[in-house]
Parts: C-alpha cells; sequence; structure tokens
C-alpha cells in the first residue's frame, strides 16, 4: 500500500513520538478515526495509516507509528523497521509529545 500511496504521490504525514505520547489519540482525532487507544507502553505494535481529506479534496495519508524509548537496544532495531521505513518515505513527520 504505501508504494501505491507513493506512486499516487499523496502526501504522507506520519506521526513520530515516544511510547505512549498519544500518536494514536491524536491520528483519531484528526480522522475521525478508532484506532486502539490504550495508556500502556507498546498500545501500537503495528504502523496504521488514515485518510485526512482537507478542503478542495486534498488528501493526505496519517500515519501512526510504534513509539520509541531511549536508549533502544541495537538488537531490537529490526522490530522498528517498519515504523524506519515509513519514516523514511514520509513527506511530513508531526511530533507527538504527550497529546491527550
Amino acid at each position: 500500500r504505501r508504494a501505491s500511496r507513493i506512486r499516487k504521490e499523496i502526501p504522507i504525514i506520519s506521526i513520530v513520538g515516544y511510547t505512549n505520547a498519544g500518536k494514536s489519540t491524536l491520528l483519531n482525532a484528526l480522522t475521525q478515526s478508532s484506532v486502539l487507544v490504550e495508556d500502556k507502553l507498546f498500545a501500537t505494535l503495528d504502523t496504521a495509516a488514515r485518510r485526512l481529506r482537507f478542503p478542495r479534496e486534498r488528501d493526505v495519508i496519517m500515519t501512526d507509528t510504534v513509539g520509541f524509548i531511549r536508549d533502544l537496544p541495537e538488537d531490537l532495531f529490526g522490530a522498528f523497521k517498519a515504523t524506519l521505513d515509513e519514516l523514511h518515505d514520509a513527506d511530513l513527520l508531526l511530533g507527538a509529545s504527550q497529546y491527550r
């Protein structure tokens, strides 16, 4: 799906931040979605993408990413590959810092 969005030139905005910072809550508020929200570390284990429509039929794709932690052990980098790939392909990174 990501390749299709890039090919169609739909801008991608990825919400980034530490784990439990409110990224899913922000995605739900902006896109009127119902992505799972829980007050616990790593409630989001997979990247979620939702469409956000602006006036004049302008769309963007908002992605909710797995949260980061400080001092991530190098052997866990692989677990974050999908998130890092999303961030690489994003046109804009939107930081979430305690959005609840």
